[in-house]
């Protein structure tokens, strides 16, 4: 199930993306002549004609193009080539598909937002996740999930000073405030947008058994979201659901950007790149991601379409923002570089990229300890 999801969801990002390069071809009149989902470095799995255009299914799904009539080389008949269009028109062909991610990207935040609510905050919180058996917290009546706001009416910051208060209260009853309700886990955070906070009596252990604490909970800090939730037919919440979807797609541009730079720096210095995930690392992080339900989807959807559109519009040949390059290279030079070595870098750009897919399925295999798991086996064997 998990896989038919993760190919949805590439599907989705790849299909969006691609639309925008289509729907702007279509719009100033160039003939497009293969609209496909997948690499075209084996023969096709599907293909149908309707009119001009062929509509293609190849089997590498990580990735699509659309082939445009006239796109890398002159043509002898004009009007509906990519060829002889003005600088502009390939400019906004080319940057329409950009344009798609981040459109999509909005509308998955918005999306989001008016279901769950406008965020409002966001605060880490003491959260339960384990209760031993007969301890004082099972006694109390603690839940798992429960978040421990106050302390004798002070509030804690993390789990360390609640550690030691507990420490420092052995062998005394303790008020504590507890905050109980269900949310949405989100990557940002767990919204909490309805819940009850409620007075809890415990006494801490002096001498607890060993590996459990005063208490007897296992605890960690976890990021919660207070949202503003409101009807779809509220103007308002329309307007502030629209202004935070924008507002957070922006801030994930500067994550992206920012993480782009410390991969430079990483590469520069000699060491390997963290936090760079590829299609293993992203159908892993789909898999967490679907057990939350339909929402937490729609912000993996919407972060990876922002992620998409940063990455295409970087100046690498074969990606849209080599090929605005070229376009501004164009300008600059006031004519276009010779078809053949456009193609040729075009071709370099592809053959880097997708050594670079490998290498990072391979990283994130590594990670996984998917090889490790193989090798006991084979020495099982």
């Amino acid at each position: 199930m998990t896989f038919v999801i993760f190919l949805g969801v590439l599907s989705v990002l790849v299909l969006i993306h691609e639309l925008g390069h289509f729907a702007a071809a279509r719009i100033l009149g160039i003939k497009v002549e293969e609209f496909a989902f997948g690499l075209p470095f084996t023969r096709h799995i599907f293909q149908i004609k309707r009119g001009e255009t062929l509509y293609s299914i190849y089997p590498l799904l990580f990735g699509g193009f659309v082939r445009l009539y006239g796109e890398e080389t002159e043509v002898k008949g004009k009007g509906k080539d990519f060829w002889s269009r003005g600088r502009k028109q390939r400019m906004l062909v080319v940057a329409a598909g950009v344009a798609m991610n981040i459109v999509l990207a909005v509308g998955g935040f918005v999306a989001l937002y008016a279901a769950l609510g406008v965020p409002q905050t966001l605060e880490n919180q003491v959260t339960i996740l384990k209760i031993e058996n007969d301890s004082p917290a099972e006694k109390a009546g603690l839940k798992i999930e429960d978040r421990v706001i106050r302390i004798e009416n002070k509030g804690i910051k993390d789990g360390n000073e609640f550690g030691k208060l507990m420490r420092s209260w052995a062998g005394v009853e303790v008020n504590l405030t507890v905050r109980r309700g269900k949310g949405t886990q989100l990557l940002e955070g767990i919204t909490q947008d309805s819940y009850t906070d409620l007075a809890v009596r415990v006494t801490p252990r002096e001498n607890p058994p060993e590996g459990q604490g005063p208490v007897g909970v296992g605890i960690a800090d976890y990021p919660y979201i207070t949202v503003e939730k409101c009807s779809v037919f509220s103007i308002r919440c329309s307007v502030n659901a629209v202004v935070a979807g924008v507002r957070t797609t922006g801030m994930w541009m500067t994550r992206v950007v920012d993480g782009l730079r410390e991969i430079g720096r990483s590469l520069a210095a000699g060491k390997a790149p963290e936090g760079v995930a590829g299609p293993v690392g992203i159908y892993q992080l789909t898999d967490v991601v679907v057990r939350g339900g339909v929402w937490p989807l729609v912000e993996l959807v919407a972060i990876l379409s922002v992620n998409l559109a940063v990455f295409n519009v970087l100046p690498i040949p074969a990606l849209d923002g080599g090929r605005m390059f070229f376009i501004w290279l164009e300008w600059f030079r006031r004519k276009r570089l010779a078809v053949e070595l456009e193609q040729k870098i075009n071709a370099w750009g592809m053959a880097l990229l997708l050594g670079l897919l490998v290498l990072i399925s391979l990283q994130d295999v590594w990670r996984m300890g998917w090889v490790d798991k193989l090798l006991k086996l084979v020495r099982l064997k």
